[in-house]
């Protein structure tokens, strides 16, 4: 339920009328996914958010709500220019909708999950430098 809210939530905000549900899956190797039905007409497409169990439990609600956001990003896309799927122009689509900070955090657990690592300045673009975002970044441990 609280899931199925902040995705309405964003979705209202992004201005988005597609058919979006969600399902919570055991495992998704990518731990949140979008994946487009293809049911004839494109108003009849479904678009389904998987969201790992066990990732999904270690989001508090503002990362849970940056993940949709981002996968949110991915049906806007989608809907608007279908050939230019990114990460990061996925990522500015949340961004309307969730601080760069929520998406950093994110993204932090995500590779933390996957036992990976990224450059957010790759995937969410360059962080304009303020002593606020310079004090806040060091307080997660970012450089």
């Amino acid at each position: 339920m609280r899931i199925r809210v902040i995705a309405a939530n964003l979705e209202a905000r992004l201005e988005m009328t597609q058919n979006v549900q969600i399902w919570i899956v055991p495992v998704d190797e990518r731990m949140v996914s979008v994946e487009r039905i293809h049911k004839g007409a494109s108003a009849d497409d479904v678009f389904i958010i998987q969201l790992d169990q066990s990732f999904l439990e270690g989001l508090n609600d503002e990362e849970l709500q940056a993940a949709i956001a981002h996968e949110l990003g991915h049906v806007w896309i989608f809907c608007h220019h279908p050939y230019l799927q990114t990460e990061a122009l996925a990522n500015e689509i949340a961004m309307r909708v969730v601080s760069r900070d929520s998406m950093k955090k994110v993204y932090a657990k995500l590779w933390l999950h996957l036992g990976t690592s990224g450059d957010f300045e790759k995937l969410l673009g360059t962080e304009t430098k303020t002593p606020a975002n310079v004090a806040a970044a060091s307080n997660l441990g970012i450089k």
